[in-house]
């Protein structure tokens, strides 16, 4: 019966995101969103979305603004009541249990940083003798942010071309790649080399991306060719090299991609006569992932391997 009752709350509250009470309760306690989000290691701004969602749910304010803090109303109070005694036990008897043995570990990246981070990954796990399984969450098909899968602990791991710093996360670039261009082999104007003059009489593929790196990127591009015309866009790498393969198309990928699939896609790389600034893929994950020695074992090794790539390429 008492299991019944536990699958039966949690079927009505299968679109309430638990993690949201840790938040309720910090500023209910700090009365302040801004210490809550200090204490936390979060930012502000994941704060006052963790509580809209609660006004949401609860049809209630919850806190209203008093001076430097807030206040909370007497439904906030009764929610206090109803589950401060709870969330407390619940988090001592986390604090004591020991860590559980590494079954899984979950990656939150685009299908182009899987490309580069999921073999290391499998690799490092097999040297070191580990036995778990790897779960990929596309985060093409998904809105949540970095700080939001990090903060609430839907991965284990983030990588993504744009980096992500807080109080509570650690980021370091895990990989580099330097852009070529590449047009398909027969391509009836160009032959090794793409320069300034031949640019102008070609059209061009544009990768839809807006981290810094990318874009800091594009800006170098564009200012060596001063105007380039535009014939298809893409967030996908893989479209981008299959557009360029059906046409006079010029694209710009990363040099490992270009060298992985240009065979693939029947393309050629060309030589620019310009050097262009690296794109990195940053690999981001929470400090309490440390705690875990089994774990950050991985990924310690996994950022040697990567250092090692970067030196080698």
């Amino acid at each position: 019966m008492k299991d019944t009752n536990v699958l039966e709350n949690v079927r009505k509250l299968k679109d309430f995101d638990l993690n949201l009470l840790k938040v309720f309760e910090t500023v209910y306690i700090c009365r302040s969103g801004i210490r809550a989000a200090e204490m936390l290691g979060v930012t502000a701004s994941a704060i006052s979305q963790s509580l809209h969602k609660l006004r949401i749910f609860f049809g209630d304010p919850l806190f209203i603004r008093e001076g430097k803090g807030v206040s909370p109303t007497s439904i906030a109070d009764n929610i206090h009541e109803s589950i401060s005694e709870t969330i407390g036990l619940l988090f001592e008897n986390l604090l004591i249990s020991e860590p559980a043995s590494l079954n899984q570990i979950t990656i939150y990246c685009t299908p182009f940083s899987a490309l580069r981070a999921m073999p290391v990954l499998a690799s490092t796990l097999k040297v070191a003798g580990i036995n778990c399984g790897i779960k990929h969450i596309s985060s093409d098909g998904m809105l949540e942010t970095t700080e939001e899968i990090l903060t609430y602990r839907k991965a284990d791991l983030v990588f993504n071309t744009a980096p992500y710093y807080s109080f509570s996360t650690v980021t370091e670039i895990f990989d580099s790649a330097y852009p070529v261009a590449v047009c398909r082999k027969d391509h009836p104007r160009i032959d090794d080399v793409l320069t300034k003059e031949n640019m102008k009489n070609e059209v061009s593929t544009f990768l839809l991306n807006n981290t810094d790196d990318v874009k800091n990127t594009q800006v170098h591009i564009e200012n060596f060719f001063v105007k380039r015309e535009f014939a298809y866009s893409s967030s996908s790498l893989i479209t981008i090299m299959s557009m360029t393969e059906a046409s006079d198309y010029i694209s710009f990928v990363p040099d490992w991609f270009a060298v992985k699939f240009a065979e693939c896609f029947s393309l050629k790389i060309l030589k620019c006569d310009f050097v262009l600034p690296p794109v990195n893929i940053y690999m981001t994950y929470h400090k309490n992932l440390i705690k875990n020695a089994e774990l950050y074992s991985v990924v310690k090794k996994m950022r040697e391997q990567g250092s090692q790539r970067i030196i080698g390429d």
